[in-house]
């Protein structure tokens, strides 16, 4: 039997939360070809989602009340807390499919070379309702063999090896705490030398209208793009010129706006300045400690071929340890 943790994070949100717990404890495969490990990371101010899921479920999900709020601190807190190799994260407003478990477990068993892997992403009501949320036409990707690698796999849904979080850091609690956070984790995943998937057969759904939600939070989601790709961009030091991918992806979110795209820019910066002087030590100080194995840039990981298939090679042995202790039935 296949052991699995899989981490909710949540802040308030108590009927969407309770029927992603409900879906995922009703996912094929359950009970005959893995076991489930729950996990609510739950920073809601008050008792009302603990005792919604208490009423709920009794004890079949552990509970978790992180320190602080903000989503990275809610699924570092959940992983730490997980009993078991095979880790997942599913946001409180994701629903996954019946076989959304199965595939994914499936495909990380079948994939010696992915330490990371996440599927498609559709909206669920809203005025897109049922088109694409995530990949998007900026989600570079690369065939090689019966794998398709991502330069970037973003935080909705996402299956991991908890001992390849742990040892990139975890997700960034300090300056990508609140959004950005599957960003960041991506480009340290693939500079330690841990590529990222994505497999079609992984099928969630975005849910749009609910509370505290993303997608309905902010007047323009061009405010969090700047911020992120400033902060994103001065980490991994991509501010010379050379690269190809990161200026396109900039020229992707603000371009369709025309004229307007340079002031949404402007103001996404402006309105987050505090947040760039808060976090310029702490970038810097990363940048003086990095060594990764790997010097790949945020969203530029296929830009040198050489290094991407050296870190291909060199990723069957560096996860070896982790898949065995995941699969150990397959592996003995």
């Amino acid at each position: 039997m296949i052991n699995v943790s899989v981490v909710v994070p949540a802040y308030k949100r108590v009927d969407q939360t309770v029927k992603t717990l409900d879906l995922l404890l009703k996912s094929e495969g359950l009970g005959s070809l893995f076991d489930l490990e729950l996990i609510l990371a739950d920073s809601t101010p008050d008792a009302s989602l603990k005792d919604a899921v208490s009423a709920k479920f009794g004890q079949k999900e552990v509970y978790v009340k992180p320190d602080k709020t903000g989503i990275a601190t809610n699924k570092n807190a959940g992983a730490k807390s997980a009993h078991h190799q095979l880790l997942i994260f599913s946001d409180s407003d994701i629903e996954p499919e019946p076989n959304t478990l199965k595939e994914t477990i499936s495909y990380l068993q079948s994939h010696p070379t992915v330490a990371a892997v996440g599927g498609t992403v559709l909206w669920r009501g809203g005025p897109r309702d049922g088109q694409k949320d995530r990949p998007r036409m900026e989600d570079r990707m690369l065939i090689k063999g019966n794998t398709t690698y991502t330069e970037a796999l973003y935080s909705r849904y996402l299956a991991t090896y908890k001992d390849v979080f742990m040892a990139v850091g975890g997700y960034d609690e300090l300056v990508f705490n609140m959004r950005g956070e599957g960003s960041d984790l991506s480009a340290r995943y693939w500079r330690a030398g841990y590529p990222m998937a994505y497999d079609e057969s992984i099928v969630v759904h975005h849910v749009h209208d609910v509370p505290d939600a993303a997608a309905v939070r902010v007047d323009h989601s061009e405010w969090g793009v700047a911020r992120d790709l400033l902060l994103l961009g001065y980490k991994y030091n991509m501010f010379d010129d050379g690269f190809e991918n990161f200026p396109a992806t900039v020229d992707i979110n603000f371009s369709p706006l025309g004229a307007k795209g340079y002031y949404r820019m402007l103001q996404g910066i402006g309105r987050h300045f505090d947040d760039f002087i808060a976090a310029k030590p702490i970038l810097d100080a990363f940048r003086a400690a990095d060594k990764p194995a790997y010097d790949f840039k945020f969203l530029e990981v296929f830009s040198k071929s050489e290094v991407f298939q050296s870190c291909l090679e060199d990723a069957i042995s560096r996860l070896s340890s982790a898949r065995e202790s995941a699969f150990p039935a397959v592996n003995a």
